[in-house]
């Protein structure tokens, strides 16, 4: 066992190195199947500007401050990775999946600045920030709400659910369930840490409308399926 790790489970209780691990298993699968379904329907299936706030603060947290754990280091490495490719379907589908024209025409500009515009405004907040989260872990909620938000919005601007993964919305809103739910067993000042309480809950409302949304556009669809065929057979 690597010995940040065993640093790791002799300086604080074991569930809360599981609780982790699990949390960020679970995104990890989340951005797999992001892929698979991305690749399947040859679109991107994260919102533009979440793909860009990942991928930089991946970056940032795992190759400019690596956290002082090994396995938690590791899966921030395998985040930025899977990541990197949900990067790729952005610039190889993601001009043809713009519907407004300009943005279309201006894809790539548009794209790249949005790039440069978070790795800079995060890297900045980690600098003005770093005594209360040295590593990234308000910033990061705080995409995950942006996230959240913007999937609802996604999903409304693709009507076939190209892209859209429901096993991917589920890893995420369980992913972020479980870290939400042990970072509140470890808090102590409920009056200060009411912001990420607040992240917290309503993440997991958005998520869960997200998933519902999902769940009533697959019956929905199958509702059409079994008219179609109720006409045919007629």
């Amino acid at each position: 066992m690597p010995y940040r790790l065993v640093q790791f489970v002799a300086g604080v209780p074991i569930w809360v190195g599981v609780v982790n691990v699990l949390g960020d298993v679970l995104w990890l699968v989340a951005y797999i199947l992001i892929i698979r379904q991305g690749f399947k329907d040859r679109t991107y299936g994260v919102p533009m500007l979440c793909v860009a706030l990942n991928f930089t603060w991946e970056f940032i947290y795992a190759v400019q401050f690596p956290f002082p754990i090994t396995i938690i280091e590791a899966l921030r490495w395998a985040w930025l990775l899977t990541d990197a490719v949900i990067v790729y379907q952005l610039f190889r589908y993601g001009r043809d999946s713009q519907t407004v024209p300009l943005i279309k025409q201006y894809f790539f500009p548009i794209a790249i600045a949005m790039f440069a515009s978070t790795y800079i405004a995060q890297l900045t907040f980690h600098y003005s920030y770093s005594l209360i989260d040295n590593w990234g872990g308000l910033d990061a909620y705080m995409i995950n709400l942006v996230m959240s938000i913007l999937f609802v919005f996604l999903y409304f601007s693709r009507p076939g659910l190209q892209g859209i993964s429901l096993g991917a919305a589920w890893a995420k809103m369980l992913g972020t369930g479980v870290l939400s739910l042990g970072s509140c067993f470890l808090i102590t000042d409920w009056v200060k840490s009411g912001f990420m309480v607040y992240l917290f809950l309503t993440i997991f409302v958005i998520d869960v409308t997200y998933i519902v949304l999902l769940y009533r556009a697959r019956a929905a669809a199958a509702g059409r399926a079994g008219d179609r065929g109720i006409l045919i057979a007629a």
